[in-house]
């Protein structure tokens, strides 16, 4: 395990959109995080939660949830809205619903009639999940049906599906059958440890740490859909969290006691601000921190996690990315971790004045960094050259031997000072002058 301080992403860009995104709108953050928030230049689905239904299939939902508004936004914007079914808590009525041809009937005469007056553009499926083989069967009915009905009124409507990662709710599905009236399955890439587990374990671990752990992890569970269950790599949304679990725990993997609650990504960070101490796990691809008494401790995704969960996405051929939730991430204004899927995942573009900073912006990725990082400036005017220092204030090197020009700019540091020798591991800081205002960022050399 490696400890140290992970400054936060500074980035003021547009992205170029060409994979997949689908981005969960919860009801609850609707009057902090208007629809009118969303970074639509990165999410490319938006999917509503929650509605669910109820045993005579009729539906319900959350109060001051639907709004036609959304809608307009989201089809302004040039993106789909899905409205989903299910969620952890609510889950009750799916059994008693799928299991007659006239309250699967009545399900989907009731969802065309919301779709229609709510401007959704099709359905999600998050029932947590069938728990035996007439519940199994009776789902793939509804799908069939779904399907059938969606042809009829517009064969463009969607059926997604969210789904676990693991065997422990997959033997209750029929994917083989399904998968081909679905247009693509989300795997929930998170809650591999919680409160049920043995130990205080990483939420959403890329590898399983330690090796070979019985809870799994991403790899686990994308093996597991693509190589056992013969979903197709196209068809795969990876789910990342932008939410973390806290445990009255001292040290990663070990005992814990007490509750173990959930906290959103912008509530981690601030525990970053503050001086927690950041861990990278170099097993699991992802950050946990200890409180100044190790007995506190928390595992989230951050930006440099999500980084890696946004290559594996790309090394393996995968659809997209699926994100829980929206909204979750958004610090001072800004949404840290959509802005890591945008540059990891999609592509960095700007080419537009108008998204430069007031001054200038430094930004550094990857972050740690063991081989050599880009150092990408924005800058509203020209800067003076870029420079590196170590934390104690020395000089390493100067990255550009020219004043910068204004614009976007970006410059590669191999870990190497003035004289091209190599240096240690440690916190260095990339610094820009324009006039008589000094910038910088923080970054971290891992040899």
């Amino acid at each position: 395990m490696t400890k140290y301080i992970m400054p936060a992403l500074l980035i003021a860009v547009t992205w170029v959109s060409a994979q997949r995104v689908v981005g969960y709108y919860p009801q609850w953050v609707q009057s902090s995080f208007p629809v009118e928030q969303i970074d639509f230049s990165v999410i490319t689905h938006v999917i509503h939660a929650f509605a669910w239904p109820n045993a005579d299939g009729s539906i319900s939902y959350y109060d001051n949830m639907l709004d036609p508004e959304i809608a307009t936004v989201v089809h302004q914007n040039g993106r789909k809205l899905l409205l989903t079914f299910g969620g952890w808590g609510n889950n009750e009525g799916f059994a008693a619903m799928v299991s007659t041809d006239d309250s699967r009937q009545n399900f989907i005469s009731n969802l065309l009639d919301l779709m229609d007056n709510y401007g959704y553009d099709g359905i999600d499926l998050d029932w947590e999940h069938p728990s035996n083989s007439t519940e199994t069967n009776n789902l793939t009915l509804l799908v069939q049906e779904l399907r059938d009905a969606f042809n009829s009124v517009n064969p463009e409507f969607m059926i997604t599906m969210a789904v676990g990662a693991s065997n422990w709710s997959g033997q209750h599905y029929e994917y083989e059958i399904i998968n081909e009236n679905i247009d693509w399955f989300s795997m929930m890439g998170y809650d591999f440890h919680g409160s049920w587990s043995s130990h205080a374990g990483h939420n959403a671990p890329l590898y399983q740490s330690p090796p070979g752990d019985p809870d799994g992890s991403v790899h686990t569970g994308v093996n597991y859909l693509v190589n056992t269950r013969n979903i197709p790599v196209e068809k795969l949304n990876l789910g990342v969290p932008f939410y973390g679990k806290k445990f009255n725990a001292s040290a990663i993997n070990g005992s814990y006691s007490g509750a173990v609650t959930d906290i959103w990504y912008d509530e981690a960070a601030g525990m970053v601000s503050a001086g927690q101490e950041y861990y990278w796990d170099g097993d699991a691809h992802c950050p946990y921190l200890l409180n100044a008494s190790h007995n506190q401790l928390v595992t989230f995704d951050d930006p440099a996690s999500i980084q890696a969960k946004a290559e594996y996405v790309k090394q393996r051929g995968l659809g997209g990315m699926m994100i829980w939730a929206l909204g979750y991430d958004l610090v001072n204004g800004v949404q840290e971790l959509i802005e890591s899927i945008g540059l990891h995942y999609l592509g960095f573009h700007s080419n537009r004045n108008e998204f430069l900073p007031q001054d200038i912006a430094i930004q550094v990725f990857p972050n740690p960094f063991n081989n050599q990082c880009t150092i990408r400036l924005f800058s509203s005017s020209p800067a003076d050259i870029l420079y590196i220092y170590a934390i104690d204030g020395r000089l390493i090197t100067s990255i550009s031997n020219r004043t910068i020009s204004r614009g976007v700019q970006e410059f590669l540091w191999d870990g190497k000072d003035k004289h091209q020798k190599g240096i240690a591991s440690g916190i260095f800081v990339a610094v820009a002058k324009s006039g008589e205002r000094v910038f910088s960022n923080k970054l971290l050399y891992l040899k």
